[in-house]
């Protein structure tokens, strides 16, 4: 049992990882405004602010696509050791940016009524959540009537 909880939340950390590669990648790769983004500006300001938008979606970009590759560093090697740091790592920096992501989805909404994707981030938050917890069931699976089992001592 302990084996299958520590893989789950090995691939469930694996795909927010995963996803923040490709979700930085294709932000840092586009040339004109996103039509979610698009929405938010008013069209004939969007030639104004094109070179603006276009900046911070290179670094947006290149901020996910960089912790989604340490997250996978943490996953392949600190996590999958079992280094007791490294699933409540992950937890803390993959909630800090889906957090603070969908505050400001929110705010842009408000203040412009253009779409949101604050689900989005939900859903990567549970999906972090449930691995950090499923991290958490496979540890204590290993309580101490196992380790004094393992030491001869029951």
């Amino acid at each position: 049992m302990q084996r299958a909880l520590r893989s789950a939340s090995l691939v469930l950390f694996s795909l927010v990882a995963l996803f923040l590669v490709w979700f930085g990648v294709t932000y840092a790769s586009v040339t004109d405004m996103l039509w979610f983004h698009a929405a938010a500006v008013p069209e004939a300001a969007r030639d104004d602010v094109r070179t603006l938008y276009l900046a911070l979606m290179n670094l947006i970009g290149g901020a996910s696509a960089a912790l989604g590759l340490l997250g996978l560093y943490v996953i392949a090697f600190p996590l999958r050791r079992r280094e007791r740091w490294a699933a409540t790592a992950l937890l803390i920096c993959n909630s800090t940016v889906f957090i603070m992501a969908a505050i400001t989805a929110e705010e842009l909404a408000a203040a412009t009524g253009s779409p949101t994707s604050w689900h989005i981030m939900g859903v990567l938050m549970a999906v972090t959540l449930a691995a950090y917890a499923l991290n958490a069931a496979s540890r204590s699976s290993r309580g101490p009537y196992q380790r004094l089992a393992r030491e001869g001592l029951s």
